[in-house]
Parts: C-alpha cells; structure tokens; sequence
C-alpha cells in the first residue's frame, strides 16, 4: 500500500430555481465514504477536493453522491480534471459523477 494524491474539482449542476436549497455530497473512494460538505455556493463556483489515500496498485474508482435536501431535489454534483498522484487522469468526454484511475 502506498499513499496517493487525489486532486479533483467537484461542482454543482442545478436549477437556479433550487438555489434555496442547502445540498450536500459526499466523496467515496472504493466504496469508502471520505468526505461529506455542505453546498453553500452558486453554481459559478467549484471545490477543488485534495485527498489523500492509502492504497495498492490497480483499478480504483472516486464517486460523488448528492445528499438532497429536500429528497426530491434536482440537484447533481460531479467531477472535473481529476488527477492522481500529479497525473492527469482522461474524463473522457466532460463531467462525471464517477472517475476510474489505474495505479
């Protein structure tokens, strides 16, 4: 197991119309949950995550969930320019809710 470097920016997709909402999201890595914050900005605006993981060379994944308030929000939380380790990691076609990374 080696410790790994998980930079990634995550933003919020929604509709103007639910900005009175308070969403939050959580981060997993591999099925672990690692992270849970609280939306408080506009849609103009992104997080830049910066984890650190330990883990073992092969296939791993990072996810984002939306955890809506209310439950039948609209609101979509997703990644962009992900990178592992200084490593450019290839989306693939723009914005995701999860990342695949070889290590």
């Amino acid at each position: 197991m080696f410790d790994n470097n998980i930079i990634v920016e995550v933003h919020c997709l929604k509709p103007s119309w639910v900005s009175y909402e308070k969403n939050k999201y959580r981060i997993y890595v591999n099925d672990n949950l690692l992270t849970e914050r609280r939306w408080y900005w506009d849609l103009n605006t992104y997080l830049q995550e910066n984890i650190w993981v330990r883990l073992c060379n092969g296939h791993h994944s990072i996810r984002v969930e939306p955890v809506q308030d209310p439950v039948d929000s609209s609101v979509q939380f997703v990644f962009r320019n992900l990178t592992v380790n200084n490593v450019s990691v290839p989306d693939w076609g723009g914005e995701r809710m999860e990342l695949s990374f070889l290590l």
